[in-house]
């Protein structure tokens, strides 16, 4: 996952040179018309031939100009901060949601405000939060580029062999937002699919694969009404093991535990098979982003795959869930070789043009709310609809804000792990990790 009003956007740059004083400011650096422009980011196969292509339209606008791709899907993080620190940064780079405080609080990623208007971008036209992420007070560190919250996938023929797809709660939409769907009723249809078809005495139909990533359980957390740190960001103590979290805890192991998702060593090692074993109906839902959407599309045009879209379901006391994005975005160096160039590219990668692009990936929604409402228009199954309306009450990944918390993920996925492997105490395991936590980050 690169992992996003009517309006048109003006050029940014004219072919033959600059429009407007204004523009000149940010896209005419003498000496640069044969420039080399290089751009970092993790794409890998299509999604990065799609990347080419938004490229190529750039340097068709922009004759003399060379846009080069450098990508590295593994370690990417940790490249980039060194190039930037050696001095060989690149022009442009993309900055995930998890990363932002990494970039922004070292002083990496150039203040894009002043540009805002040069480069037609308005914060007013990318949803709320996605914007959010990247803006600090008045500042804003990377133009949204796009982005994804968690969803739950649900195989409509799997329920309905099992005679419960009447537990789906109606398909969530733009105009008609989700309608209740509580754990009780999660469960209820996990539980009525799990069988044995083929007479073997072991399950071969599950309800559901076991979120064992803080990145995909925290949206049960807050559907709890919990959260895992304090609202500052300053401390795991009394959040990651409140309440409402080991409740959700409680939840999602016991799910396991009754045999509703596949057996524990996949706890370990993680589930390769999962999205085919949901394509074949040997599993009825499935927790993930959009960047999952692609691996099922053919099979849902071909009719060979009765999908629906539906919220995470919240707590029996809540009245709504509250899901996560992740969201990627633009960003430029301060030490950026073509400064002004880049600044410009960055412009057109977040723009509706290279949007749309993009869109043909599938991998992630749009970060442009009117760009977003072409592809679901266009979108004959109402997936992306369904999508978009789960955006409202979705919440940016705590990632956004408190710094290496990829250190705070690593720890965390040891409180579900012990109870299933060790058979531990889950209050005593969320209390170890969030004292741990509290302790590394000196909270």
């Amino acid at each position: 996952m690169t992992s996003r009003r009517p309006r048109a956007r003006r050029p940014l740059l004219a072919a033959t040179g600059c429009a407007t004083v204004v523009l000149a400011a940010v896209a005419c650096a003498p000496g640069e018309s044969g420039a080399a422009l290089r751009v970092a980011l993790w794409a890998g196969g299509h999604e990065l031939e799609i990347e080419r292509q938004v490229a190529d339209r750039y340097e068709a606008l922009h004759p003399g100009v060379r846009v080069v791709l450098e990508s590295a899907p593994n370690g990417y993080e940790e490249r980039l901060l060194t190039s930037i620190a050696a001095g060989r940064p690149p022009d442009v780079y993309l900055m995930d949601s998890p990363d932002i405080p990494t970039f922004v609080e070292r002083g990496l990623a150039l203040d894009l405000a002043p540009w805002q208007e040069a480069l037609g971008f308005r914060p007013d036209s990318v949803f709320g939060p996605v914007a959010d992420a990247f803006r600090r007070g008045e500042s804003m560190f990377a133009l949204a580029k796009d982005f994804t919250p968690m969803v739950l996938y649900a195989n409509r023929g799997a329920l309905a062999a099992a005679g419960v797809e009447d537990l789906l709660p109606a398909a969530p939409s733009p105009t008609a937002p989700p309608a209740g769907w509580t754990w009780r009723d999660f469960r209820r249809a996990a539980e009525a699919v799990v069988a044995d078809t083929d007479g073997d005495g072991r399950k071969d139909v599950f309800g559901f694969d076991f979120p064992r990533n803080l990145y995909q359980w925290v949206p049960f957390v807050w559907s709890a009404g919990g959260d895992i740190l304090a609202p500052d960001g300053s401390g795991a103590a009394g959040y990651m093991d409140g309440p409402e979290a080991l409740e959700a805890y409680r939840f999602l192991t016991a799910l396991a535990e009754d045999g509703l998702t596949p057996g524990a060593q996949f706890v370990q090692q993680g589930d390769p098979a999962r999205e085919a074993r949901f394509a074949s109906g040997g599993q009825a839902f499935l927790l993930s982003g959009h960047w999952t959407l692609p691996v099922f599309r053919d099979l849902v045009e071909a009719g060979a795959l009765d999908l629906a879209i539906v919220p995470i379901p919240h707590h029996p006391s809540r009245a709504a869930a509250s899901s996560v994005l992740y969201a990627s975005g633009w960003a430029v160096p301060p030490n950026a070789p073509h400064l002004r160039r880049a600044i410009d590219l960055a412009g057109f990668l977040a723009s509706p043009e290279a949007q749309r692009i993009r869109a043909r990936s599938g991998l992630a929604i749009p970060a442009r709310m009117d760009v977003a409402a072409e592809i679901a228009a266009a979108d004959g199954t109402g997936v992306e609809g369904a999508f978009i309306a789960l955006v409202e009450g979705a919440r940016m990944t705590w990632g956004a804000r408190v710094r290496d918390f990829s250190r705070i993920e690593a720890l965390a996925v040891e409180i579900m792990d012990r109870r299933l492997v060790r058979g531990e105490s889950l209050a005593s395991s969320a209390s170890d990790v969030a004292r741990r936590i509290d302790t590394e980050f000196g909270w």
